[in-house]
């Protein structure tokens, strides 16, 4: 009977781990293992940028006008426009993902774990925070930086290209309280992370 129960056990722990590691299962293009609160929708067990998740943050939606007639409170909710750039540069994907982390204060889950104690889960649950690495092949960080009344959530994927050589993508969400265009935003970003690499 015991030797059942453990066996039961340890059937259902290699079933959930799917849901419990950064590596989901895409059948048909779809996310199955990713997870979402059946009320709010928002992920438990993923950032919404799983191709396939059926998680669509409203935050990552481009700034679009309402023709539906919806009331007053829905357009009052803030609008996010998003643009990416992308660029190379002669340094290690490493060195790259060490001086970018450095220069915009990005923070692993062990970090986040560390300074959030038991709301640490909630912060790694939103959309404004992904951090997910493969060493020496890629690196993929995320943060919400706040200024006045703009918000900006800041996203670099780092992918290695040669052993001296990464591809740096920066893709930047902007509220539409923010007085600077997105693509200027992005054009920011990338002059400060050139600084940052000292390219």
């Amino acid at each position: 009977m015991k030797l059942k129960c453990l066996a039961l056990s340890l059937g259902l722990a290699a079933t959930l781990t799917g849901c419990s590691t950064t590596e989901h299962v895409l059948v048909g293009g779809k996310c199955v293992t990713c997870i979402n609160n059946p009320l709010t929708g928002e992920p438990l067990n993923h950032d919404g940028s799983i191709p396939g998740s059926t998680h669509k943050p409203s935050d990552q939606s481009s700034a679009q006008s309402d023709s539906s007639g919806a009331d007053s409170s829905s357009s009052a909710a803030k609008t996010f426009t998003e643009f990416s750039t992308s660029f190379s540069a002669p340094v290690n994907v490493d060195v790259a993902f060490i001086r970018i982390k450095k220069e915009y204060g990005y923070l692993s889950e062990q970090e986040i774990r560390q300074e959030w104690g038991s709301m640490a889960n909630t912060k790694m649950q939103t959309f404004a925070w992904a951090y997910d690495s493969e060493p020496s092949v890629y690196y993929h960080m995320r943060a919400h930086r706040q200024h006045g009344d703009a918000l900006y959530v800041i996203d670099h994927n780092i992918t290695k290209q040669t052993a001296e050589a990464s591809e740096i993508t920066i893709t930047v969400w902007v509220n539409d309280q923010s007085p600077i265009t997105p693509a200027d935003v992005a054009e920011s970003l990338a002059g400060r992370t050139k600084t940052a690499l000292k390219i």
